[in-house]
């Protein structure tokens, strides 16, 4: 019918979408979820940083002791209440290793990776043993076998440390 208006209604009922509140609620779930998430990330950061250090620390505690090993037995002793933190100008096999330990020490405290090992500092503890495992503070030792206890200890959100403990035995 040529003069007839028809008027179109549409029925909401049949489109397809979403409302502005449903859009509103699952933003809101997404940026909580995400958030979430986002917040472990400073965690994870921390424990590999951490995780770092330590791996560094029993490196650097474990190329001393086999410094040590690789010394003859006489000198084992002269290892003990030996740091990092003190200077030492000879050029005995001690004096090297001990320059040594202090350099490797130093280098992996370097800052410029983000990494390493701040305030990081070594200390060696020898002790003479007996055959039954009790030390023995006779001096001179009258066994042959001494325990050594190398330490490294930094400073990461309060003071951490790793100590090693080997055993070297007077060779026949």
């Amino acid at each position: 019918m040529p003069g007839d208006v028809f008027v179109r209604t549409r029925d909401r009922r049949g489109l397809a979408g979403f409302t502005l509140i449903e859009f509103l609620f699952a933003v809101s779930i997404t940026a909580i979820t995400g958030l979430g998430v986002a917040g472990m990330f400073p965690a994870a950061l921390r424990s590999v940083v951490t995780g770092g250090q330590t791996t560094k620390a029993t490196v650097l505690a474990q190329g001393m002791a086999d410094m040590i090993r690789a010394d003859t037995f006489s000198n084992v002793s002269s290892y003990n209440s030996l740091t990092t933190t003190t200077t030492c100008s000879g050029t005995d096999t001690i004096c090297t290793n001990k320059t040594k330990w202090k350099n490797d020490m130093l280098a992996a405290e370097a800052q410029t990776t983000g990494q390493g090992l701040p305030a990081g500092y070594g200390t060696v503890a020898v002790v003479c043993v007996n055959a039954d495992g009790t030390t023995n503070a006779t001096s001179p030792c009258p066994t042959d076998l001494r325990r050594v206890t190398v330490t490294v200890t930094w400073d990461r959100q309060g003071s951490r440390s790793v100590s090693l403990v080997t055993y070297v035995a007077q060779n026949e």
